[in-house]
């Protein structure tokens, strides 16, 4: 898969899934995730770039696991072969997908593209609240590892993928990993 790197059609207008749904996911993140970037830190083993992406299974219903490579190229991820499956990712995110009946989870929707970018926007918050000492303690500054997430199988693959990756990161990491526009 070629990630397009030109600027997709995404409305970025405004989000309407409220995001008190997320909290208990949100909570969960932000006590859990810098621990599980941490452990994927520390097998780096002096790398110089670090891609960790956040992969959404069965279109939301089965939540995420995280996917890793030490290096600078993306368009291959769903053949790396570093996973591990943290609960923070998991049964929260089901059960927001559970208690939802307003939302077809199984098709595309406006509906269903708003829950994407709520889930994002919950997600960017916590990557970047993750501390900087993480990193460093590790022998990366924050820009040289990349987040992203997308979904592993299901609508939205390439949205989620472009979105988050301008979502969750800075410029100079754009900059590095050539995917900036």
């Amino acid at each position: 898969m070629q990630i397009n790197k030109q600027k997709i059609g995404i409305d970025k207008g405004e989000i309407k899934i409220d995001t008190a749904k997320f909290k208990d996911f949100s909570q969960k993140c932000s006590k859990e995730l810098p621990n599980e970037i941490d452990k994927i830190l520390q097998n780096a083993n002096e790398k110089k770039a670090c891609s960790i992406s956040f992969i959404i299974t069965d279109d939301f219903m089965g939540g995420f696991y995280l996917a890793w490579d030490y290096s600078t190229d993306i368009d291959e991820y769903y053949e790396w072969g570093n996973a591990s499956y943290p609960e923070c990712l998991y049964q929260p995110l089901v059960d927001i997908v559970d208690a939802d009946e307003e939302i077809d989870f199984c098709t595309p929707s406006n509906e269903k593209w708003d829950f994407a970018e709520t889930l994002l926007s919950v997600l960017a918050k916590n990557i970047k609240e993750i501390p900087d000492d993480i990193f460093e303690k590790n022998g990366f500054k924050r820009e040289d590892v990349l987040f992203f997430a997308t979904m592993g199988d299901g609508d939205y693959i390439e949205e989620m993928l472009q979105a988050s990756i301008k979502l969750f990161n800075a410029k100079e990491t754009l900059e590095a990993y050539g995917l900036a526009e």
